[in-house]
């Protein structure tokens, strides 16, 4: 065999390998309840947070619209659209270089790149992509079984009892009045899961919230707070807020508590 004939072999297999890391091209696009009450402004903050934090640069911020780009390495460029609203985002292919564009597919580095994007975006809206693969997957969550509720204080007597939480910090569900003044500090959520195994729903889920909790009480301390106040449970892109219970996904293998709430002073 002659050396252009050798040549000729590999170039052929560098290009086969190389098409096998194309893949169709993902356009992430992601939908919420209104009753999650995410205004314009903050979804377009989580937006340009999530770029900034994956190392995107931003080319354009429009009421309803943001332009970024991203270049690793000086080798591989891409451009993409985000067009959002307070119920929707989405992260649009717009151009790029070095990522073997054709046809509709592109490199898989590409896709993971958005893909990173999406989660941190939805990190920023309080939403926990790993808690919704789990569900996704019917690891969490049975389909053919609603979500359970149990109540809320118990949980909380349950966990104080235990030493996990301190007293230090006070929690009120949605819609349970709220003694004196409230100075707002921000919103937190904490998403936790346990294993169910061996436990009976209302366990699994106890088990959950109290681990939720001291989540809470943690970033309350730590941003001075004395309160956590409109607590309310993340049901996947939707809210569910009681004055007296909170909601849990039990399953055969897991059981999962997502809360979101506001941290505040109260004088």
């Amino acid at each position: 065999m002659t050396i252009t004939h050798r040549f000729l072999q590999i170039a052929a297999v560098a290009m086969l390998l190389g098409g096998c890391t194309s893949k169709p091209i993902y356009n992430a696009q992601e939908n919420f309840s209104s009753n999650m009450g995410i205004s314009e402004n903050q979804m377009q903050r989580a937006i340009v947070t999530a770029l900034h934090d994956r190392q995107w640069k931003i080319q354009s911020v429009k009421p309803g619209q943001i332009e970024a780009e991203i270049t690793v390495r000086g080798r591989h460029h891409a451009e993409v659209d985000i067009p959002y609203s307070p119920t929707s985002f989405e992260i649009r292919y717009r151009s790029s270089w070095g990522l073997d564009y054709k046809n509709g597919e592109i490199h898989g580095n590409y896709n993971r790149w958005v893909n990173r994007l999406r989660d941190n975006v939805l990190k920023e809206l309080s939403i926990d992509p790993n808690i919704e693969a789990l569900n996704n997957l019917g690891a969490v969550k049975r389909d053919v079984e609603s979500p359970s509720y149990f109540a809320f204080q118990e949980g909380v007597e349950r966990a104080t009892q235990a030493g996990l939480l301190d007293g230090s910090i006070q929690f009120y569900l949605s819609g349970q009045p709220v003694p004196g003044s409230a100075h707002h500090i921000r919103t937190v959520t904490s998403s936790r899961k346990t294993n169910g195994a061996n436990k009976s729903d209302k366990d699994a889920c106890i088990w959950a919230l109290q681990s939720a909790l001291v989540a809470l009480q943690s970033a309350a301390k730590k941003a001075g707070a004395n309160a956590v106040i409109d607590i309310a449970s993340i049901d996947q892109r939707s809210l569910y807020k009681d004055a007296n219970n909170y909601q849990c996904n039990a399953g055969t293998f897991m059981a999962s508590v997502a809360l979101r709430g506001e941290l505040v002073t109260l004088k």
